[in-house]
């Protein structure tokens, strides 16, 4: 892949949020990257409090990963002039297909499938450094309206 650049997150909502949050000292405070190709990515180093078993990522941290990154894929699939409201999860299913080791680096990657009228189809993965697969995600994202008076 091409050099990637940093993606900076510009949507009201969002300071505070457990996954990409730079303002939230509990959480993940997850930076991204786009390659030229699209394809969005974020690498995170798990603390040891993120087990599920002793030596493996927690599903729920994995799934955090992957819903934060197909989130800024949405987001960025988003037309330019579209409201600075952010982008949620409408269903999102994962796919755990091997152990993703807590003392290793987390890579998760995320991929446009499709823009259908208000819906955004993402396909994201958490991967190794070979490049194995360890969990695949699907999801369908909307974005906030704003509130009628």
């Amino acid at each position: 892949m091409s050099e990637p650049s940093p993606v900076v997150i510009d949507r009201m909502g969002v300071s505070r949020c457990f996954g990409c949050g730079q303002a939230n000292d509990n959480g993940l405070k997850l930076n991204f990257w786009q390659y030229p190709d699209g394809t969005v990515e974020t690498r995170h180093q798990t603390a040891s409090h993120h087990c599920g078993l002793d030596t493996v990522v927690h599903g729920g941290i994995q799934a955090t990963i992957l819903d934060e990154v197909m989130g800024v894929m949405a987001q960025l699939s988003l037309p330019t002039d579209a409201d600075d409201l952010a982008c949620v999860t409408a269903e999102m299913h994962l796919s755990y297909k091997r152990p993703v080791p807590l003392a290793e680096q987390v890579l998760a990657r995320a991929t446009l499938v499709e823009v259908d009228g208000r819906d955004i189809h993402i396909d994201g993965s958490i991967v190794s450094d070979d490049g194995t697969v360890l969990t695949e995600a699907r999801s369908r994202w909307r974005q906030l309206r704003v509130a009628s008076d």
